[in-house]
């Protein structure tokens, strides 16, 4: 096989980088240090170059999206993150719990119709314990057996599991019997405790986030992973957070994606209180680039267009992505923080989004296989 490094290295215009392009055509993994420089060099294309690079190897130019549905179950929560325009608390006119019929209801509607994933965050509400969210998940199913339940960051279900005063474990198995196939990755913000500090005060440390995230692939239950950025951290809090992902996927194997999630400005303390801009589109794209580079274990890398815009996504295909996410159908938290993307894409608009970048459309299932016979979209 001919040597990878000089192909790689005319991409860089950086000198610092070049070493970093010679680990990655050897297939070495990149250090706490290398990460850094990932953030600090200049050379953006450089580093955009080096994660598409990775990114034809694993996945050629195959490029995933699924047919998705996002509900809150409730937005009342108990939790204070600086970052939150979702949260409601009690006897707020927007507060809202939906039940299991009205979740049901909702799938029942004409723009749900084909949805293959139903993705569930929300509140953290003292009054939900593990039976209700048995009774959802069995009464979903039974109406919707084909929709995979992708249900709880790992800081709800450690919620949760303390608020029906029983084991994470005993809760995990409770709701898988009931239904629950997979998890999303939020909650995680970033690892480092200052930082957590003065962006989600209350929510559970870094350490808490880790330890269920691996109860629930040492279950056999999959999970996405995230980091959210562009507010107060600075690229070693990055770096620290991405390794430690990284870490934990050496040991489980059970994270399926990594989304990054660039933190929204709008109708939130930490915007109030905090001179802090919107990413720009370098800073969205250096965040996919560097993913993929150092989370060489995690097999997908998302370019989340709910947060950084259609458009942008498209470029992030090019900078590591592989996947654009899904329909979504209607999104809340990000949009309620300011996001200006529309609430629901279809099937048919995704794989343009994909078949316009150069890339070729993949419609999957939640785990990634892929669709044999696309549904009309």
């Amino acid at each position: 096989m001919p040597d990878a490094a000089p192909h790689l290295e005319r991409f860089v215009t950086d000198p610092d980088l070049l070493p970093v392009a010679r680990k990655i055509a050897a297939g070495e993994r990149l250090s706490f240090e290398d990460g850094l420089l990932l953030y600090q060099t200049g050379d953006l294309t450089g580093v955009g170059a080096l994660a598409h690079h990775v990114r034809l190897q694993k996945h050629g130019l195959r490029t995933y999206y699924v047919a998705s549905r996002r509900l809150s179950y409730t937005n009342i929560c108990y939790t204070h993150c600086q970052f939150c325009a979702f949260q409601a608390k009690p006897g707020d006119p927007r507060a809202y719990v939906l039940s299991a019929e009205d979740i049901v209801r909702e799938l029942e509607k004409p723009e749900s119709r084909g949805v293959r994933e139903l993705h569930m965050v929300a509140g953290h509400y003292p009054k939900l314990k593990i039976e209700y969210f048995e009774d959802l998940f069995r009464k979903v199913k039974a109406a919707f057996p084909q929709i995979h339940l992708k249900v709880f960051t790992m800081v709800e279900m450690d919620y949760y599991a303390r608020n029906s005063r029983i084991s994470v474990e005993a809760f995990l198995d409770r709701c898988v019997a009931a239904g629950l196939e997979s998890c999303p990755g939020g909650g995680a913000e970033i690892f480092d405790e200052g930082i957590r500090e003065q962006i989600c005060i209350g929510k559970k440390d870094a350490e808490t986030w880790l330890r269920v995230a691996e109860i629930c692939h040492r279950r056999g239950v999959p999970t996405n992973c995230t980091m959210l950025y562009g507010h107060i951290e600075k690229p070693e809090h990055k770096v620290d957070h991405l390794l430690r992902l990284r870490e934990l996927q050496d040991r489980t194997g059970g994270f399926l994606a990594y989304i990054p999630l660039a933190y929204q400005v709008e109708d939130n303390e930490l915007g109030r209180t905090h001179e802090i801009h919107e990413t720009t589109g370098t800073a969205d794209l250096r965040e996919i680039a560097v993913a993929r580079l150092l989370l060489d274990n995690v097999p997908h890398i998302k370019a989340y267009w709910v947060m950084i815009t259609e458009g942008l996504a498209q470029v992030g295909l090019s900078y590591g992505a592989n996947d654009l996410d899904g329909t979504i159908v209607e999104e809340e938290i990000a949009h309620r923080a300011g996001a200006k993307t529309p609430q629901a894409l279809s099937r048919s608009e995704l794989a343009r989004l994909i078949t316009e970048a150069g890339f070729e459309a993949v419609e999957r299932d939640n785990l990634y296989h892929e669709v044999p016979q696309a549904l009309p979209a």
